[in-house]
């Protein structure tokens, strides 16, 4: 993978910021932002920060590796909703909304609705192809937008031709389940592995994935014939003793507080397994 410090690409990626991005202004009015520190000069708008470590208050161009791994959001000029400012020696980071973020053809072109991370290049995003923290969905694609273009020096040596664009792209960092072909994957749907993922803090493997929601789905399936089925005994029992009014509210009851020890206990199953290395 190429590797290339930010300030290389500052001169031409400095042109984008005259060039409107496509479904977005180059203020970025779109963007709900946080004041971040920073140490780093002359950031562009759009390009990708990370935390200079996790939890602290400063950013600088993120980087792949830690640096995607502690992404906090895109630098945005004018937002729309500034949370916060640091004032002097500081930068507004897009942390929701629609900003305009530098994004670069190195992983393929983009397309709209593909995820997008950091990339080998400082600062500047790709296409998500491997699982992982992305930055957002793009809004529009790369060849829809106006570019630079600049050669960098491959890990094998060549010389290799990058494009590099202001993409409009929905930020919202999160994590990033790819799905292989013909994995087990294809069939989990992304909302239940995004949900997984949530709960465990990492990724987990679609067979757990899987595991989890057949324990959630008997859990379910057991509480409402339990409820279902001594419901309709105690209307029935009702009917026929209307005097026994109280001794079946109690009954009811009884299965009622069984029916959520019941799904405790499969909700407590699910967690188990998604958590279970």
């Amino acid at each position: 993978m190429m590797r290339l410090r930010f300030w290389l690409m500052f001169a031409t990626v400095a042109g984008l910021q005259l060039l409107p991005a496509a479904g977005a202004n180059a203020a970025g009015s779109g963007a709900i932002s946080q004041s971040y520190t920073t140490t780093s000069p002359d950031i562009a708008q759009g390009t990708l920060l990370s935390l200079t470590a996790a939890g602290s208050g400063a950013v600088e161009p993120a980087q792949a590796g830690t640096g995607a791994t502690n992404l906090a959001g895109v630098a945005v000029q004018s937002p729309l909703v500034e949370l916060s400012n640091a004032g002097k020696n500081s930068v507004q980071v897009a942390v929701g909304g629609v900003a305009p973020a530098l994004v670069s053809d190195i992983n393929g072109a983009v397309a709209v609705g593909d995820k997008i991370t950091i990339s080998p290049l400082d600062g500047i995003g790709m296409k998500a192809t491997q699982s992982g923290v992305t930055i957002g969905i793009a809004q529009a694609s790369l060849h829809s937008v106006h570019t630079v273009t600049k050669t960098v020096a491959g890990k094998n040596g060549h010389q290799v031709s990058v494009t590099i664009g202001l993409v409009p792209v929905a930020v919202n960092v999160t994590y990033y389940p790819a799905v292989q072909s013909g994995s087990l994957s294809t069939i989990v749907p992304p909302v239940l592995q995004s949900a997984a993922d949530s709960v465990a803090g990492r990724q987990v493997a679609p067979v757990r994935v899987l595991l989890a929601a057949l324990a959630l789905f008997l859990g379910f399936i057991i509480t409402v014939v339990m409820v279902t089925t001594s419901i309709r005994s105690e209307l029935v029992s009702l009917g026929r003793n209307p005097l026994a009014r109280n001794t079946l509210l109690r009954a009811l009851t009884d299965v009622l507080i069984a029916a959520c020890g019941v799904l405790l206990v499969s909700l407590a199953a699910a967690i188990a397994v998604v958590w279970t290395n």
